[in-house]
């Protein structure tokens, strides 16, 4: 009778054990049996329920769905990260300036603000001939040097649709900044410049001559930005899209009295021109810059 009463109690004491654990669904589709110790805003802190170890382990929010506890409570748990007040008192604004731009001959200086989490909008301007001009060379009874000598101004504007900011390190994600993470941008481009152009006249000899460019572009630009420290800004992206352009050949020459010249390509220093007008644009940069306030 002892013995029956003892397996009765040892029954209801394992029933009752058995409900009152908590169950941690992860996303990967695993439920872990525990006893939660502690919630905290980006990781939990639990026991194993089947061991008797009394280890303390410790899992990321943001690899967990949900928990279900001991007394029918829940607890879920989504990416709050779109959440403005995880990056209070951060930067939302940066001056950029295009690292490699002055070695194709022009400066490129950038506006960025962030205009909440994942958006924001960005403004440039452009000053073509502040940075390398080119050699055009030619022969004319004897060999002969002219720099492009190109000058003028373009403008770009667009609006960044962002991933949301984080950073993986060891494992664990974790916000980071504001103006952090991968993006799209469509962007448009306006431009003006004139630059020098060799013209060969035939009999009459060859000319430096001038030629002015009025081009524009549709883009949608894919980059990725990071930030260190709260104060730097690192930028890599590249774009495509639709050009158009007025733009010749630097090279031209008349044949039969009419001007030939090959317009299948462009460089217009904002971006390059693939095709004849309209066609393909393309722009690469690196942009480098601080955070302002």
């Amino acid at each position: 009778m002892k013995n029956l009463l003892f397996l009765v109690l040892l029954i209801i004491t394992s029933t009752i054990a058995s409900k009152a654990q908590d169950k941690i669904y992860r996303n990967n589709g695993n439920i872990i049996k525990a006893r939660v110790i502690e919630v905290g805003a980006a990781e939990i802190k639990y026991k194993n329920f089947d061991t008797v170890d009394n280890l303390i382990y410790v899992l990321e929010t943001d690899r967990i769905k949900k928990i279900v506890f001991a007394d029918g409570t829940v607890k879920t748990f989504e990416n709050n990260y779109k959440d403005i007040e995880r990056y209070a008192g951060q930067s939302n604004k940066a001056i950029k300036i295009n690292f490699f731009a002055p070695l194709y001959g022009y400066t490129e200086i950038s506006y960025e603000k962030s205009t909440g989490v994942g958006k924001g909008y960005e403004f440039s301007l452009g000053i073509i001939g502040m940075g390398k001009s080119s050699t055009l060379s030619y022969y004319n009874l004897t060999s002969n040097e002219v720099k492009r000598g190109q000058f003028g101004f373009f403008v770009s504007g667009g609006y960044k649709f962002g991933k949301l900011p984080d950073f993986i390190l060891f494992g664990k994600t974790r916000p980071s900044h504001l103006m952090q993470g991968a993006y799209l941008k469509p962007i448009l481009y306006l431009g003006n410049y004139s630059e020098n152009i060799i013209v060969d006249k035939g009999g009459s000899g060859i000319e430096v001559g001038k030629q002015n460019v009025t081009f524009g572009a549709l883009q949608l630009e894919i980059g990725k930005q990071w930030i260190f420290g709260e104060k730097l800004v690192l930028d890599i992206y590249y774009g495509f899209g639709y050009g158009v352009d007025n733009k010749k050949d630097t090279y031209q020459y008349y044949y039969n009295n009419t001007l030939q010249y090959n317009d299948l390509s462009a460089f217009n220093y904002a971006n390059s021109r693939l095709g004849r007008s309209p066609g393909v644009s393309f722009t690469f940069g690196v942009k480098l810059g601080l955070l302002i306030k």
